[in-house]
């Protein structure tokens, strides 16, 4: 899929034409860092319900809360170090700091295996969401710098298709490891050890396959060696200039909060559900990894859908689009009664194609209209907006979901998809429309 466009000297990946400097070895090196990125990102908060129950030990009445706190001691962090990221990759490269952050999850995800209390829990869940930054702040920017302007929508399809095979894959392989270890013979919490010892030794093998396959050095566009305080306020102060960069912030403000319902609230709801209806917490775990899986792959399959969608119309009404979806798909989890039923399938379809089209979008949306000389800066900017939708929705999620129903969470993401829909057409029909 590695061919070169005549007489233009810039390489292609498959429909995908890519900026001067990038081949198609290293197209595919990022695809498969988007691939692996989600899995080892997203798993820490799949495998939770597991470790708060077998660990642990936690009683079922606190477990909405203390995942929903966990989340946010850890989002605190995605907060603050961000722009850090975003900015550093600027400075000392986009490879550097993905492969870093990739063997500072691997630490952590050793450590993960042996907690023995709640603040152990916070303490490893926090060092955890430094490597899980730079990791998602890189998948990102690197799927900004890669693609020429007219195939941006294009490879965010590709990545978006890489994610969701990525998030598949837990449900359908990472999610069932503590049911395969205990069927060896180890116990419950032996085989939670094995699973996060297994997750390190992939976090390695992924870095070691980025080093060599991802451009290296610092972005081209980026002359000079500008400081990390120039970079941050530089990322904030795009949204000032532009609207678009605006909605884009905001978007991620959504789509993040989207995730982490998706990763943490709903595999915690069917794990609890599996127990109470008499299964064991691996057993249990395995059942919400399934139903996980069915999410993501409905995401997997929309994700060239949307792309294609996104390179077709205005990006702005592209995003108003997904927001649109989005809202229908968190809404509809309010009008389920049981979690194990057979209208989760419905609702889990329409729930991962919501989440694939904010992502998808407002991803394209941000690659369009950033500058190239502080790309790292803006994409950085538009993960700490991420992390703040992320705070907000934990530090009621877990509350909420206590105390009122294990759906309210995702009637509050709906909401707010909703109302964030109203405000990007509003800004599409103000603005001349760009291809």
């Amino acid at each position: 899929m590695n061919s070169h466009d005549g007489g233009t000297g810039t390489a292609r990946f498959g429909p995908v034409r890519l900026v001067p400097g990038v081949r198609g070895i290293n197209a595919l090196a990022y695809l498969y860092g988007a691939f692996a990125g989600i899995t080892l990102t997203t798993f820490v908060s799949v495998i939770m319900p597991y470790v708060l129950n077998v660990s642990l030990g936690l009683p079922t009445e606190d477990q909405g809360r203390v995942a929903g706190d966990l989340v946010f001691y850890g989002e605190i962090v995605l907060l603050t170090m961000s722009g850090v990221f975003g900015a550093m990759s600027d400075r000392l490269g986009r490879r550097a700091v993905f492969v870093g952050g990739l063997l500072w999850l691997a630490l952590g995800y050793v450590a993960f295996g042996y907690v023995g209390s709640l603040a152990m829990l916070v303490a490893v869940r926090v060092f955890m969401a430094v490597g899980i930054t730079a990791v998602g702040v890189m998948v990102a920017t690197v799927q900004v710098d890669y693609p020429a302007e007219e195939s941006r929508g294009k490879l965010v399809g590709f990545a978006g298709m890489a994610i969701g095979l990525g998030s598949v894959l837990i449900g359908v392989l990472f999610a069932r490891l503590p049911d395969i270890y205990t069927g060896t013979g180890r116990t419950e919490l032996e085989a939670g050890q094995l699973t996060m010892l297994t997750m390190a030794g992939y976090c390695v093998l992924t870095a070691l396959l980025l080093w060599p396959g991802l451009v290296g050095g610092r972005p081209p566009a980026v002359s000079g060696k500008p400081s990390l305080k120039s970079l941050l306020i530089e990322g904030m102060d795009a949204a000032r200039r532009n609207p678009r960069i605006l909605l884009a912030y905001g978007c991620a403000f959504v789509g993040r909060a989207d995730l982490v319902v998706v990763g943490t609230f709903y595999s915690l709801w069917l794990t609890q559900a599996g127990i109470a209806s008499g299964l064991a917490v691996d057993d249990a775990a395995r059942t919400a990894g399934a139903f996980f899986a069915i999410v993501m792959t409905a995401a997997l399959v929309w994700a060239p859908i949307m792309g294609w969608l996104n390179d077709r119309l205005d990006r702005t009404v592209a995003m108003a689009l997904a927001l649109a979806l989005a809202a229908v798909g968190y809404m509809s989890m309010g009008l389920i009664d049981d979690p194990l039923g057979s209208w989760m399938y419905p609702a889990g379809v329409l729930l991962g194609i919501g989440q694939m089209s904010v992502t998808s979008a407002s991803q394209t949306l941000i690659g369009q209209e950033s500058p190239p000389e502080a790309r790292g800066a803006v994409v950085g900017a538009f993960s700490l907006c991420g992390a703040a939708g992320i705070l907000f929705v934990t530090s009621i999620g877990g509350r909420l979901y206590d105390a009122i129903a294990p759906a309210a969470p995702f009637v509050l993401i709906g909401a707010a998809n909703g109302l964030l829909c109203l405000v990007a057409w509003w800004i599409s029909r103000r603005r001349p429309a760009v291809p």
